[in-house]
């Protein structure tokens, strides 16, 4: 029995790994393999794009024990601020919401009633609101327009009306595991490489593109398989195969992040900033959430969204590296403190969840037999993508491929 699966982010590789005990599993991966959780290596090694995980991220969790890395596993409260015209205000204790002066006590405990009410909310009666209209009717237009509206700009850039409101309502749920000083959030000490590591062990991995035909069967770059699994993004996969596998359409958006080494820090021991305006719509501190000492220099994470067509993402390097060292320097981190600044771009880092979307969530099994999808688009994933979400849906069609092929 012979299985392909396309695709070496976490998808695939946990499908890899739950089928090649049972059958020839060879994963077709184009770039990187770990895909989004795919890192940069220097003298230390650090996410292309930040992570973090939860405490009821059970499938990773179950993941990160299953391959003897739980010792690493670290548990921290990490701060989190908004910054408003270039000054930062954290946002973590009472005292310190009940100081923010950009916004009127009032609308601080719709907010906080809000993030109470999330916790027990079924979001998914909210797919077919807007968030524009679901913030508005609930909380108000003040808040709508002075706190929210940048922040969901910055997420969604120009598609932000399109958004559904359970968006939102799940964020606000899964993200809201608060201590008195901050959120609590989990990391591997020394990064999410050595997960990839031990997770693409014994696995054969093609690093090379993957051309898909069905031809009495599936062939994938000349090769007889009995499945595909496909992981990678949808608009990757060809438009016939698409169409013919009866796949819906789904809006994805793209992620440009610029990744900074520097002498110094910006905020004083904030890990999360919201910023209100600029090129990019947070400020990540990478060395505000895991030990200065791990790296020898502050890791600093800037971090924007485009659609795939827009100007940010296909913006020359050149370019994007001296926007983001102009506008980052009103936060005080001036040239003269970076060691290093690399960018990296991913183009469709995931779907846009729009109105309705839970009607275009893909089946893991298709209408051309012997095609499987799992990914980004899988229930595991609505209504935020995340690590745990990607491990689950591997790991779900699997289960699905083994049971039609009796293996």
């Amino acid at each position: 029995m012979k299985i392909a699966i396309v695709g070496a982010g976490l998808t695939g590789l946990s499908a890899a790994i739950a089928l090649k005990e049972y059958a020839n599993v060879v994963v077709f991966e184009k770039d990187d393999v770990g895909g989004l959780a795919s890192s940069y290596c220097r003298e230390y090694c650090i996410e292309k794009f930040y992570h973090h995980c939860f405490r009821g991220d059970n499938a990773l969790l179950e993941m990160i024990k299953k391959l003897g890395l739980s010792s690493k596993l670290v548990w921290k409260v990490a701060r989190i601020g908004y910054a408003v015209g270039g000054k930062v205000y954290p946002l973590n204790t009472p005292f310190e919401i009940l100081r923010y002066p950009h916004m009127s006590f009032m609308d601080k405990a719709k907010l906080a009633l809000f993030t109470i009410r999330s916790k027990r909310r079924d979001y998914t009666k909210a797919d077919s609101v807007s968030v524009v209209d679901g913030i508005r009717q609930e909380l108000g237009d003040r808040l709508l327009e002075k706190f929210f509206m940048p922040l969901l700009k910055a997420k969604f850039g120009e598609s932000y009306p399109e958004v559904s409101y359970a968006w939102l309502l799940a964020r606000v749920s899964i993200r809201s595991n608060r201590k008195y000083s901050g959120e609590e959030l989990g990391y591997l000490r020394h990064g999410f490489h050595q997960l990839i590591e031990r997770m693409r062990e014994d696995i054969e991995i093609m690093s090379k593109a993957a051309r898909i035909e069905k031809n009495a069967g599936w062939v994938v770059n000349g090769e007889r398989f009995d499945a595909v699994i496909y992981t990678a993004p949808l608009p990757e996969l060809d438009e016939k195969i698409r169409k013919a596998a009866g796949v819906q359409d789904v809006k994805y958006q793209s992620s440009v992040c610029a990744l900074i080494g520097a002498k110094k820090s910006i905020t004083e021991d904030i890990y999360w900033t919201n910023v209100d305006r600029g090129i990019f719509g947070a400020i990540i501190e990478h060395t505000h959430f895991m030990p200065f000492e791990d790296y020898g220099e502050h890791v600093i994470y800037l971090a924007s969204y485009s659609s795939p067509s827009g100007w940010l993402f296909n913006a020359k390097s050149d370019e994007l590296r001296k926007l983001y060292l102009k506008d980052v320097a009103r936060f005080g981190l001036e040239e003269k403190d970076i060691n290093w600044i690399e960018i990296f771009r991913a183009k469709y880092s995931g779907p846009i969840y729009e109105k309705g979307y839970l009607n275009k969530i893909t089946p893991y099994r298709t209408a051309l037999k012997g095609l499987y999808i799992a990914g980004m688009t899988s229930k595991p994933n609505y209504p935020e993508r995340s690590m745990n979400g990607s491990i689950k849906a591997g790991m779900e069609v699997a289960e699905v491929v083994k049971a039609d092929l009796e293996v």
